[in-house]
């Protein structure tokens, strides 16, 4: 007799894809699916966005879902499927969403490799790029007091600066600031930024007030984002 098909899974993805971080994780569970074989019917936006309206109604077998944002956490709070949660870690277990299996970026850990790096490379001062405290930012945050217990255990100043949120009407306020800001730092330093978007601003503000990169002010981003990697005329 012919072996019966695997039942296919329905799995509803709810990412953000405009953000480097979502989209990696999106590849990921592409690869996985692809690689072993496994008969998951995904369901994902035409336009690789989400919306939270009528999610309750999803018929599906489970989800894969953002929990950095808080409206996701809630919109899924009372469903019975089964959850995987991807998000940023937390310093204080208690953040932690209950009752979903949680997937976390070592929000500690990438600040250490990126102050290990610049420690490496002979700089003694440092500060970090962060951005505007939000409920969408928490991973800024955490990636904030990890940077400050990492220049307390050296007995350094912890030089935070979040800058302002940028849009349009901003960009120039944002770009002045950013750039009094690095002018009146000590040199050489290292900055550490939270996202490589908040690193590509500070490259820019360099080359407009003249800043030396690496010499000056040397920069390490986060997201590994090939996108905004090429929208900066230093690499």
């Amino acid at each position: 007799a012919a072996a019966s098909s695997a039942k296919a899974h329905r799995v509803a993805l709810l990412f953000h894809a405009s953000k480097s971080y979502d989209r990696e994780v999106i590849a990921g569970i592409g690869s996985y699916v692809n690689q072993t074989r496994v008969a998951w019917d995904l369901f994902l936006e035409e336009d690789f966005r989400f919306r939270l309206d009528g999610i309750e109604d999803w018929a599906g077998d489970g989800l894969i879902a953002d929990f950095d944002d808080p409206q996701v956490c809630q919109a899924l709070s009372a469903m019975q499927l089964p959850i995987v949660a991807v998000g940023g870690s937390y310093a204080d277990d208690s953040r932690y969403p209950g009752n979903v299996s949680y997937v976390a970026t070592d929000n500690q850990r990438l600040v250490e490799l990126a102050f290990e790096h610049l420690v490496e490379s002979g700089l003694s001062r440092f500060a970090c790029y962060s951005l505007p405290e939000s409920p969408l930012n928490r991973w800024a945050q955490e990636r904030e007091r990890a940077f400050e217990r990492l220049t307390l255990g050296f007995d350094l100043p912890a030089v935070v600066h979040r800058g302002l949120a940028t849009s349009a009407p901003t960009w120039n306020s944002a770009a002045h600031q950013l750039m009094d800001w690095l002018r009146a730092l000590p040199k050489p330093i290292g900055i550490i930024a939270v996202t490589d978007a908040r690193a590509r601003q500070v490259l820019q503000a360099c080359i407009m007030a003249g800043l030396a990169v690496p010499e000056e002010v040397a920069i390490v981003g986060i997201d590994n984002d090939t996108l905004g990697q090429q929208l900066t005329r230093i690499p």
